[in-house]
C-alpha cells in the first residue's frame, strides 16, 4: 500500500472510533479522553515496532545514532505528562465521567485498527524509504500536541459555555482535521516564494548571542538573504535525507 495512503486508513481508523462512540453510542466526555490517552500509547509502541522490523529489513543509516529510543523516550515522556494533566481534568471538571467498559471497547477497536494497519504495512515495510519512518514519528509527537492542545482550548470553551457538548464537539472536530491535514504532502518548492522572501528580508539574521557562539545550519548566516537561506538548507536538508537512505550494514 503507498505510504500516504497507508497513513490515510491508520488514521481514519483511530479517528472512526471516538467519534462514532461519542456521536453515536452516547459515550461520555471522560471515557473518551481517557480512550484518547491510551490511544496514543498505543500508536508509539507501534509505530516503534514499525521503526525495529524496518531497521532489521533495510540497515538504513537514519536509524543511526538511537532514532528508536529517541522517539520512544520523547513519546513516552509527552503521553506519560499528558496523562497527569488528563488526571487533573478527570478529578475536577469531568469527575466520575469515565465508564470502564466504554473504554474497554473503544480500546478493542483502536487496537484491532492498530494491528491491521500494522499488517498490511509488513507487506511493504521493507521498501519504505527512511523518510516515511521519520514522517511517522513526526506525526506521532505532533498528534499527542494537538490534543494537549485541544484540551486545553477546548476547556476553555467549556468553561464559557458550560457544556460538555460544546467541548468535545469542538475537541474531536480539530483533532480529526488536523490529523487528516498532516498526511498530505507538504508544499515546499525549491525556492522560496517572492512574498515571502519579501518579507523576510526585512528581518536581520539573528545575532551571535542566539546562535550560542557558532553558526547553526538552521539559522540565517549574516549578510545571507532570505532567498540564500532558503535554498542553502533545502539542499542541506536534501543532503540529510539522501544519507539516511544509505544503507550501512549490522
Amino acid at each position: 500500500m503507498n505510504a500516504v495512503y497507508s497513513r490515510l486508513f491508520l488514521a481514519g481508523g483511530q479517528n472512526a472510533v471516538p467519534l462514532s462512540g461519542w456521536f453515536l453510542g452516547g459515550w461520555s466526555p471522560g471515557t473518551v479522553l481517557a480512550l484518547f490517552w491510551f490511544e496514543n500509547l498505543l500508536l508509539t509502541f507501534f509505530i516503534a515496532a514499525r521503526i525495529a522490523a524496518h531497521w532489521r529489513l533495510t540497515r538504513t543509516r537514519g536509524h543511526r545514532g538511537g532514532f528508536l529510543t529517541g522517539f520512544l523516550g520523547t513519546s513516552i515522556a509527552f503521553t506519560l505528562a499528558h496523562g497527569v494533566f488528563l488526571a487533573i481534568i478527570l478529578g475536577t471538571f469531568l469527575r466520575d465521567t469515565v465508564v470502564v467498559d466504554d473504554v474497554w471497547t473503544g480500546l478493542q477497536w483502536m487496537a484491532g485498527t492498530q494491528v491491521a494497519s500494522l499488517v498490511v504495512d509488513s507487506w511493504s515495510l521493507g521498501r519504505w524509504p527512511f523518510a516515511e519512518l521519520r514522517t511517522r514519528t513526526e506525526w506521532m509527537l505532533g498528534r499527542v500536541i494537538l490534543v494537549h492542545l485541544s484540551i486545553i482550548v477546548g476547556m476553555f470553551v467549556f468553561a464559557v459555555r458550560g457544556e460538555p457538548g460544546a467541548f468535545f464537539g469542538f475537541f474531536l472536530v480539530f483533532k480529526a482535521l488536523g490529523e487528516i491535514s498532516s498526511i498530505v504532502p507538504q508544499w515546499k518548492p525549491k525556492k522560496a516564494p517572492g512574498w515571502l522572501a519579501r518579507m523576510m528580508n526585512k528581518f536581520p539574521a539573528p545575532p551571535k548571542s542566539a546562535q550560542h557562539g557558532k553558526q547553526r545550519r538552521d539559522l540565517r548566516r549574516a549578510n545571507e538573504s532570505f532567498e540564500e537561506y532558503w535554498e542553502r538548507t533545502s539542499q542541506e536538508e536534501a543532503a540529510k535525507r539522501a544519507r539516511d537512505e544509505e544503507v550501512v550494514g549490522a
